[in-house]
């Protein structure tokens, strides 16, 4: 039995030395309950060194003692170390600060749209004959007047020259008769059938030339081709009507297509002063509009078209918006992003999207008071933006709002702060 306790006492120390590092953090404020401690555990030691089992029916093994002391002990090290914990300092939790960023902002409202050209030219041949020369790659950027098709040009060459020989003939034969006349040695009617002769073989050769352009098939104007239709080779019968070759759009300037709802309508309205600042706005409004693969609203440009009246199956205003896209990054068929602003400009206070948090009660932030202890601050909030939000009730100017690090804080917590400034918006 003593060689029992002898092991028990050495497992018992072994223990002791895995948990005193752990008691050493609390020392200085449990320093009078340690050295209380320590004197009866080493009065505990001397009795369990002596200590006889009595036997009543029957006599405790070894294993039952040792674990019941094991236990004891265990006890003992956990009161310790739930004591020490409450009187533990908190250490400042470090947080990043910001004061409000103050900032001139309008009211603005984001819709879904659709990218579509400025203008699109089915390019048609006029004139029959074989497709000689195609002179684009299909998809590519084309500049006005640059060659785009070429069809067979022999015959029509050859047409203007029989139809100039014709004009010359009858130029000649027209000259000849009035000075014929001049010597009464023709009547008027000669004159007068030379001359409708001398028209319309002027009128044939005009149109000659006019065929003879026609198979010459150029740009309209800058634009995107689309894909040829038909390949070199192709005999293009134009006897009833004009053959489709490619279509041709113009995509700077460039519309963008979107609608609002009637109540989206009605508060875009409000935020003018009256229908007829409404309708000059029309032409002026500015617009921005992002693609799916950009950040924010990079492309400006003013809302030129609204339809008259609000369609009575989809509730919708049809709008229009127009934009230089001189990088030509918006092409026709894409899908945008497009944000309207409104309203006259007004000073506002916002906060990043990410400090703000929000519970049963409303929304909130963190701020800090003066003596560094974390205080929940309610909220209003108004306008979003993309990384920020419009604050327009509970912070000032001068709050020192948690923008980062507020996850472990609660109130009245002590932080350690680094302050930072936010960096100026750009609307749009």
């Amino acid at each position: 039995m003593k060689d029992f306790l002898l092991k028990a006492k050495l497992l018992l120390t072994q223990l002791w030395g895995h948990v005193q590092p752990l008691l050493t953090k609390c020392w200085e404020r449990l320093q009078p309950y340690w050295t209380l401690f320590l004197a009866r555990w080493n009065a505990l030691l001397e009795k369990l060194s002596t200590f006889k089992i009595p036997v009543i029916n029957k006599q405790l093994s070894p294993r039952t003692i040792g674990i019941s002391i094991i236990l004891i002990f265990a006890i003992i090290v956990v009161v310790c170390l739930k004591s020490c914990g409450k009187g533990v300092t908190r250490v400042p939790i470090p947080v990043t600060t910001a004061l409000p960023l103050s900032q001139e902002i309008r009211s603005f409202a984001t819709f879904d749209g659709v990218v579509d050209p400025y203008l699109t030219v089915n390019l048609d041949a006029r004139v029959k004959g074989y497709l000689t020369k195609i002179g684009f790659v299909d998809g590519s950027m084309v500049k006005k007047d640059d060659l785009l098709f070429v069809i067979e040009q022999e015959p029509y060459i050859q047409e203007v020259k029989l139809k100039k020989a014709i004009y010359d003939e009858a130029k000649i034969e027209y000259g000849r008769q009035k000075s014929l006349l001049k010597e009464n040695a023709t009547s008027q009617a000669a004159v007068d059938k030379a001359l409708s002769q001398y028209q319309q073989a002027e009128a044939n050769l005009t149109l000659a030339k006019i065929n003879l352009g026609y198979t010459e098939i150029r740009a309209p104007f800058d634009g995107l081709m689309g894909r040829h239709l038909l390949d070199v080779g192709t005999y293009l019968d134009t006897s009833t009507k004009g053959v489709q070759l490619a279509t041709i759009q113009q995509i700077s300037p460039i519309y963008v297509y979107f609608s609002i709802n009637e109540r989206e309508f009605l508060k875009f309205q409000k935020g003018l002063e009256n229908k007829e600042e409404y309708k000059a706005e029309v032409n002026t409004l500015p617009l921005f509009v992002g693609l799916q693969s950009e950040k924010g609203y990079p492309h400006e440009g003013i809302l030129d078209y609204a339809a008259n009246l609000i369609s009575t199956e989809t509730g919708s205003l049809q709008l229009r918006g127009i934009f230089k896209n001189a990088d030509y990054q918006l092409i026709p068929g894409l899908y945008a992003r497009v944000m309207a602003q409104y309203g006259e400009p007004r000073q506002a206070l916002l906060v990043p999207n990410t400090a703000v948090m929000n519970d049963q009660v409303g929304n909130y932030v963190f701020i800090l008071d003066e003596a560094k202890r974390a205080q929940r601050q309610d909220i209003s909030l108004g306008q979003r933006f993309e990384k920020y939000v419009e604050v327009t009730k509970g912070l000032s100017a001068t709050s020192q709002v948690v923008i980062n690090g507020f996850i472990n804080l609660s109130v009245n917590q002590e932080a350690n702060p680094k302050q930072v400034t936010l960096e100026a918006m750009i609307l749009k």
